[in-house]
């Protein structure tokens, strides 16, 4: 099911109303008929929090040129540049293209005048690497459950992780990493001297990490590097090039310099101001260019946690096969024949403080494999345990219908039998409806 989204409609209200920063005021009605409070981070008014990017760009893959101004003209559209507090770019630490360098930089400096960021955040990772890991550092550390920080990774993970291992630990619970791609998180078939470092390295210390969905399908034209998008895909993006705002028309000449229509790095800006991961080309126009607001989620109606985002991996490990049929192609495996355990805390962007769904666990029926699988909520085990004992070598899904769940909550799967069977892929709560403080279902 694709997230819902409603149109903001106009209020006459004067303390319902907010400037859209280049545009004319539009008024935006919220939603009172519900007697909670909007999961957020962004209730289509206020934001929870500071928000920090990060970036490459000068190397390997020119989508950031493009990526990274639309990243900051959605945050634009809603009034939030002035929550940035950190971005640092061309993070490719290993090589530098001198070309690539330079067309990076075109698009953070040019992106920094038209929409009015701060120079003092911004951070060229070949220049001053002890300065970008330093405010990194600061960042989290003047992080709070009032004030967290969300980190958009549109980069590999070598500079995010020297400046989250420079961090206070104590502050680290209160950020949220925000990813979409197997690439960025450090785990690539190719290109595998760029990376030193990948999300299993920072996520046991204690961060929040958010897998959202791929953005290349909706908003790369064509995907993969090294390839030219054909006229028919460049007209899609055409309305950046017609608009009557210029800065979206600069946005477009930042497409040209990439030689192709690939913005997909801003899908998870996108999702961070929305709830919604299914960002694509009409909704960003929608936005950017009609300038028409959304209402963000409320609440997201499908969360789905990669096993290898877990917090705790207990006798599993990270499988890099590159395995197309698992989600981002990543899934965990048991090291031992001894009993295995995910774990983690249930800490979402979007989601209800406490709801009930149905939870969906993937797992890898293997031939001769059999094995037993239970959930677990805080301890205590949710339905009855099942067994993968079809030998089907198939990637196969076991539904436990109306368990309640709520923020902070530990979601464990525990897995047992004699052989090594028991791969993960991931854990998804599909949305039932809120619950209350007191409900339990066993």
């Amino acid at each position: 099911m694709k997230p819902r989204m409603r149109m903001a409609r106009q209020a006459r209200h004067p303390e319902r109303t907010r400037r859209i920063t280049g545009a004319a005021a539009i008024l935006v009605l919220f939603s009172t008929c519900s007697v909670y409070s909007h999961p957020g981070p962004f209730d289509g008014r206020d934001f929870k929090g500071r928000i920090a990017f990060s970036s490459d760009g000068n190397y390997n893959d020119e989508d950031d040129w493009g990526a990274f101004p639309v990243a900051v003209a959605i945050l634009d559209a809603f009034g939030l540049v002035g929550k940035l507090v950190h971005v640092d770019y061309s993070n490719i630490l290993a090589q530098n293209d001198p070309r690539f360098y330079r067309e990076m930089a075109a698009s953070v400096l040019g992106s920094a005048e038209r929409y009015h960021i701060p120079r003092g955040i911004l951070f060229d990772c070949q220049k001053d690497l002890s300065g970008t890991t330093e405010s990194i550092k600061n960042a989290i550390n003047a992080s709070s459950a009032g004030n967290p920080l969300y980190y958009v990774l549109a980069g590999p993970m070598e500079v995010p992780f020297l400046g989250i291992e420079k961090s206070d630990p104590d502050k680290r619970e209160y950020v949220y990493c925000i990813s979409h791609s197997r690439w960025n998180d450090g785990y690539t078939s190719s290109d595998r001297a760029l990376h030193n470092h990948n999300k299993r390295d920072v996520i046991p210390s204690g961060i929040n990490w958010i897998q959202v969905k791929d953005g290349n399908p909706n908003l790369a034209h064509p995907g993969g590097v090294g390839r030219t998008s054909t006229p028919e895909q460049w007209r899609l993006y055409h309305w950046f090039r017609d608009s009557s705002d210029p800065r979206l028309r600069w946005i477009f000449t930042r497409l040209e310099a990439e030689g192709r229509a690939d913005i997909s790095d801003s899908t998870m800006t996108y999702f961070l101001l929305t709830g919604d991961e299914d960002a694509d080309l009409g909704k960003l126009k929608s936005l950017l260019d009609d300038k028409k607001v959304l209402v963000p989620m409320d609440p997201r109606q499908q969360i789905r946690i990669e096993a290898e985002n877990f917090k705790t991996l207990d006798n599993y490990t990270v499988e890099q096969r590159n395995d197309r049929r698992a989600s981002h192609r990543l899934s965990v495996k048991r090291t031992s024949t001894a009993d295995g355990r995910i774990r983690t805390p249930f800490n979402q962007p979007y989601a209800a403080d406490r709801a009930r769904y149905d939870v969906e666990v993937r797992y890898f029926d293997e031939k001769n494999g059999r094995c037993r699988f239970a959930l677990h909520v805080n301890g205590q085990q949710k339905g009855s345990p099942w067994y993968a004992s079809q030998d089907s070598e198939q990637w196969t899904t076991h539904t436990i219908e109306d368990v309640t769940v709520g923020s902070g909550d530990e979601i464990m799967v525990v897995v047992g039998g004699p052989q090594r069977g028991g791969k993960l892929d991931y854990v998804q709560l599909n949305y039932r409806a809120r619950a209350s403080a007191s409900s339990s279902v066993p």
